[in-house]
C-alpha cells in the first residue's frame, strides 16, 4: 500500500462485489464459476448458515434449525487467496503475504469478468474494497499517537491513558461516489507481549448506480488510491521505521 515495506501490517485484503440479478439465484452458478478458476484455485470449502426458528404450537414452543449454504469458497493450493461465490455475490480475498496492487487488480478483474460470463448479473449494487492492518510495537509502554493518527480524543481535562478503544468514522467521497469507513483501535496490551493496533479501512460506493458492470474495475482502482492515500496519512514515521520500506526497483 502506498510506499513498500518489507514487514507491512497488512493482514487481508478483499474486495466485495454485490450485484442486482437478472434471474433468481441459481446454485449451479459457484460449480460453473470453479470450472473455469480450478486451475488457479483447486480447493473448495464452503461456508454454512444456521437459522434457528421458534414457533408457538397452541402451548407449547417449537424450534426448528435448518442449515443451509452460505457461499462457496476456492482456494489457492496455499489458502493465501481465495474466491467466494454466493448469492449474487462475489468476494476475492489476500491474506499475508500480499502481492503488489497491481497483482491483486489483476485477479479481482478475472474474477469478476469470470462471475459476468457465468452468472450474467444485471448490475452492481454495492462495492467494496477492504485493507485490514495489524500494527504490532513491541513496546507496551507506548503513546499510541507516536505510530498512529486515527485515534480517538477526549477533553484535556481527562487523563489521556486509554486502557481500551475503538472507533469508527464514516467519510463521503462526492468525486468518486464513495465513502471511506474508517475504523482503529487497539487489539492487545500486555506487559511482555507489547501493543497490537486495527486499521481497518474499507472504501464502498455511496451510488452504485453511478457505477456499470464495465466501469466497476475503474472504480475500483480509484477506491485502491483513497485507500492508499489514507493509510499512509495514519501512520507516523516511527511505526514505518517497524514496517521497513524498501526500494521499488520497477518503478
Amino acid at each position: 500500500m502506498g510506499k513498500l515495506y518489507a514487514n507491512p501490517p497488512l493482514v487481508e485484503a478483499l474486495c466485495e462485489f454485490r450485484f442486482e440479478a437478472n434471474q433468481p439465484w441459481d446454485w449451479t452458478i459457484p460449480g460453473l464459476v470453479y470450472d473455469k478458476i480450478k486451475t488457479d484455485f483447486p480447493k473448495k470449502r464452503q461456508q454454512n448458515i444456521l437459522q434457528l426458528e421458534l414457533r408457538a404450537e397452541q402451548e407449547e414452543v417449537e424450534q426448528t434449525v435448518k442449515g443451509g449454504v452460505a457461499r462457496m469458497q476456492f482456494l489457492r493450493a496455499d489458502e493465501h487467496a481465495m474466491i467466494q461465490i454466493g448469492p449474487d455475490l462475489l468476494v476475492v480475498n489476500h491474506l499475508r503475504p500480499y502481492p503488489t496492487w497491481q497483482i491483486f487488480s489483476e485477479m479481482i478483474a478475472n474474477a469478476l469478468i469470470t462471475y459476468r460470463q457465468v452468472a450474467n448479473p444485471k448490475s452492481v449494487r454495492r462495492i467494496g474494497l477492504r485493507y485490514i492492518n495489524r500494527i504490532e510495537i513491541p513496546d507496551p509502554q507506548v503513546l499510541i499517537e507516536d505510530y498512529l493518527l486515527a485515534v480517538p480524543q477526549v477533553p484535556n481535562s481527562v487523563p489521556q491513558v486509554f486502557a481500551t478503544w475503538a472507533q469508527r468514522v464514516e467519510i463521503p467521497y462526492e468525486q468518486t461516489g464513495g465513502m471511506l469507513i474508517l475504523q482503529s483501535g487497539i487489539l492487545r496490551k500486555k506487559e511482555q507481549v507489547g501493543t497490537a493496533f486495527l486499521l481497518d479501512l474499507d472504501f464502498v460506493t455511496l451510488q452504485p448506480a453511478s457505477v456499470n458492470l464495465d466501469s466497476a474495475m475503474t472504480w475500483v482502482g480509484q477506491a485502491h488510491d483513497e485507500v492508499e492515500k489514507t493509510f499512509e496519512a495514519c501512520v507516523m514515521d516511527k511505526a514505518r521505521t517497524l514496517f521497513k520500506e524498501k526500494q521499488d526497483d520497477h518503478k
